[in-house]
């Protein structure tokens, strides 16, 4: 559920969006006063903001250019009731999203929420992929056409994310984008699962039913694992990839479709091809062009941005303050080989949202997350886990006396045996975050 964030002086506003948007399942915060907008933002994360221009005591594009200078990925979509153009071309100028004239009309006010969130999204997904510069060039290029694509790549390293961006930036992004997973579903249910049946075609056959072929017209369908597929039901697709029409299962009429297949496998489809176990001549009929993503431990870089994108997620799910990881954290992050990949990386930061208590994510976080994982660490820093587990130790051990302290720092660094300058090196060093103010150098307690 994407959550917005609306800003207004006008109750009776705030409560009409409100009741709108939660009815159309968006989760909704409202806020009469601009001025805790700042704090809000930084507490919690949300998809979209509706902001007002004209509010008592600040300007609505001062908020605006606040906004767009702390979250440049936010969208601030801005309304008014007096609006006027050169307002408008303000707010844009300044880096809304868009401009909405008080009453808003419900179909646009939702249409325009929708865009802004997709156009978010897409730029965090080509933000967090910064090592996948050919794979990002290969999407801008295809996307526009209705090239049949093959994505490959080791399981969970994101070829979905890849189909959809390839149907959200073409000229089909308006119609349906439909997935079928050939290795989720029994052979003899996949030629109905594709293509449909008819009432009595079959035993257990009580209805009709409508195949993903015909529900995508005029979209997109992505089929998944496709290296799984049937053999035999590989010459019916064959031909609906030739011919773009099809029978349902148990009819002799034709049905005529316009759809655009994306594929994608984890196999070898040239060494299936000669087992004998998956036709040559539809290989080359979905594998017009291929985009290849390679696994996670390939592009290190890609570790940091997606954990925070993903801590982000899971922090709004959970509604946790959980703001950044320690050094110590990333570098585990960075140096795990991650067998799983994306999909991996992403249930391992689920598993470390759940449990975290503290705002910045610790070592001992990370290790306690990955404790069940195959222990595969790059062979580069064979003693990482070593060192890492006695920061962990020394992290734990400083938050441990702190607590016992009450904060007091210069009787935590007494029982630390260090000096006050040395804790406060690594505190910061680790994150450790203390909630009352600081002393000053000359302070006993």
């Amino acid at each position: 559920m994407n959550k917005i964030l609306v800003i207004d002086n006008d109750s009776a506003f705030l409560m009409a969006i409100k009741e709108t948007l939660e009815y159309n399942r968006y989760s909704v915060v409202t806020l009469s006063n601009p001025v805790q907008a700042q704090s809000v933002l930084a507490g919690q994360t949300f998809d979209c903001v509706l902001l007002d221009v004209a509010m008592p005591g600040i300007n609505g594009l001062e908020v605006l250019e606040r906004m767009v200078r702390e979250q440049p990925l936010l969208p601030v979509i801005m309304v008014s009731g007096e609006s006027t153009i050169s307002i408008a071309v303000e707010a844009i100028h300044r880096g809304a999203y868009d401009f909405l004239e008080k009453p808003i009309e419900t179909k646009r006010l939702l249409i325009t929420i929708k865009k802004a969130i997709e156009k978010k999204s897409w730029a965090i997904e080509k933000n967090i992929s910064s090592a996948l510069k050919k794979v990002w060039s290969d999407i801008k290029q295809l996307a526009v056409s209705n090239a049949k694509v093959l994505i490959t790549g080791e399981t969970g390293t994101g070829k979905e994310l890849v189909a959809r961006a390839l149907h959200h930036n073409s000229e089909r992004s308006g119609r349906r984008f439909e997935t079928l997973n050939c290795a989720s579903i029994p052979s003899e249910l996949m030629e109905s699962e594709l293509f449909g049946h008819v009432k009595g075609s079959f035993s257990g056959a009580i209805r009709d039913h409508t195949g993903k072929f015909e529900i995508a017209d005029g979209g997109t369908l992505f089929l998944d694992e496709i290296g799984d597929m049937d053999y035999r039901l590989q010459a019916k697709m064959l031909r609906v990839l030739q011919e773009g029409e099809f029978e349902k299962i148990g009819s002799n009429k034709s049905v005529r479709v316009d759809v655009r297949i994306i594929s994608a496998t984890n196999k070898n489809l040239r060494a299936l091809i000669d087992e004998g176990r998956f036709r040559e001549d539809l290989y080359h009929r979905i594998n017009v062009f291929e985009i290849n993503i390679p696994p996670l431990r390939h592009r290190k870089d890609d570790i940091r941005p997606l954990a925070e994108y993903f801590l982000a997620e899971w922090a709004q799910t959970y509604n946790k303050k959980l703001i950044r990881f320690s050094p110590q954290a990333l570098q585990i992050l960075q140096e795990y080989d991650w067998p799983g990949n994306v999909r991996e990386l992403k249930n391992v930061i689920h598993k470390i949202a759940v449990f975290a208590t503290e705002t910045t994510i610790s070592a001992s976080n990370v290790l306690r997350a990955l404790e069940n994982n195959p222990q595969r660490f790059s062979r580069e820093t064979p003693s990482m886990l070593l060192k890492d587990k006695v920061a962990m130790l020394e992290q734990e051990h400083i938050g441990n006396v702190l607590a016992a302290t009450g904060g007091k720092l210069n009787k935590t660094a007494e029982i630390l045996g260090i000096d006050r300058t040395t804790l406060f090196k690594k505190m910061k060093k680790y994150g450790i975050e203390k909630e009352v103010p600081n002393p000053p150098d000359d302070a006993t307690s």
